[in-house]
């Protein structure tokens, strides 16, 4: 299952640089919207990845991972609601793409956790 998170990881990562560096170019957006595609989504895909790829990482670290797997996830659906609630444009399920790999780390990081106890 490891090797499958590191896939699903990287993949997530290219994308997400990828659609944030697209996305730093394009008219339109609030701050908020800016800051979730080019900076948490990006860090939180980064965290993933060095996670991942750590052999044994610290309890520590692993809860940071968490957090950022979390605020991606939360950053996600708060913009998926404001352009369902018509406070911004878009396609509502556009930004629930980007988080079905960060929920899926999720779950796993969460499995790493209680096979530590």
């Amino acid at each position: 299952m490891r090797i499958v998170m590191i896939v699903l990881a990287l993949l997530q990562l290219v994308v997400v640089v990828f659609v944030a560096a697209v996305g730093g170019f394009a008219d339109g957006g609030t701050w908020w919207e800016r800051a979730t595609l080019m900076a948490v989504q990006p860090i939180a895909a980064i965290g993933l990845v060095v996670l991942l790829v750590t052999s044994r990482p610290s309890a520590f670290f692993t809860r940071l991972i968490v957090a950022l797997l979390a605020i991606n996830i939360a950053a996600d659906i708060i913009v998926a609601l404001a352009i369902v609630l018509e406070m911004s444009t878009g396609d509502w399920w556009f930004p629930l793409i980007f988080s079905v790999i960060p929920v899926i780390g999720l779950l796993y990081t969460f499995s790493l956790s209680s096979q530590r106890r």
